[in-house]
């Protein structure tokens, strides 16, 4: 069985719905425009890819952002496909809520969620299930027989927690991925000896929301 030489990891861009500022777990926003120039801003970065795949979440920013990245790059189209346990946490009653209003809505969930005692938002997915859930399908991933890069395009908290899983970090080496909207992370080697290469990196010609 062989793995993939390197799988590179990328955030989709911003969204309609405010993704540098709002929890939007399960809801479907699509990418908004500075969301679409985030993604193609990295098309230079992955030129000359050759993938094998490139899997992505079925929520629509998501698939958006690969769409962008394999028309930008002269991928396949049939190199794409779904991979429905990529997609992000759920936030249950917070879905769509800045901080600010969590915090007003839910101030002693979200007490409890900054002291990092929170398994779960009201009414969302628990991080012990996400986790799992991120684990398996990257797990799968990786194991396939893959004869080089795979490009998954997903979300923040998938991102991360892939980078745990291919890593072999346990929950209490800490949380040290930073993962912006539009950004890049690669690891490479496989056969269970992952190497980090680039984390949450942003191409020239990046833009953040904002004034």
């Amino acid at each position: 069985m062989t793995a993939a030489a390197r799988i590179w990891l990328v955030r989709h861009g911003e969204t309609a719905g405010q993704s540098s500022i709002r929890y939007h777990g399960r809801n479907d926003v699509p990418l908004s425009d500075l969301g679409r120039a985030q993604v193609r801003a990295l098309v230079p970065w992955l030129s000359g890819l050759q993938p094998v795949a490139v899997v992505h979440s079925p929520l629509a920013r998501a698939a958006e952002s690969a769409a962008i990245l394999a028309e930008g790059c002269g991928f396949a189209p049939a190199l794409l496909r779904v991979d429905a346990a990529l997609s992000e946490i759920s936030f249950g009653d917070c879905e769509g809520m800045t901080a600010q209003e969590i915090a007003a809505r839910h101030p002693e969930f979200w007490a409890e969620h900054l002291a990092g005692r929170a398994d779960a938002f009201p009414g969302g997915e628990s991080k012990v299930a996400f986790g799992a859930r991120i684990r398996t399908a990257i797990a799968a991933l990786a194991a396939e027989h893959l004869r080089g890069d795979l490009l998954v395009v997903a979300h923040r908290g998938t991102v991360r927690q892939a980078l745990r899983t291919l890593l072999a970090m346990t929950s209490a080496a800490g949380d040290r991925f930073g993962v912006e909207l539009g950004s890049l992370s690669v690891v490479a080697g496989g056969n269970g000896r992952w190497q980090l290469e680039r984390l949450g990196e942003l191409p020239p010609g990046h833009r953040r929301a904002g004034p």
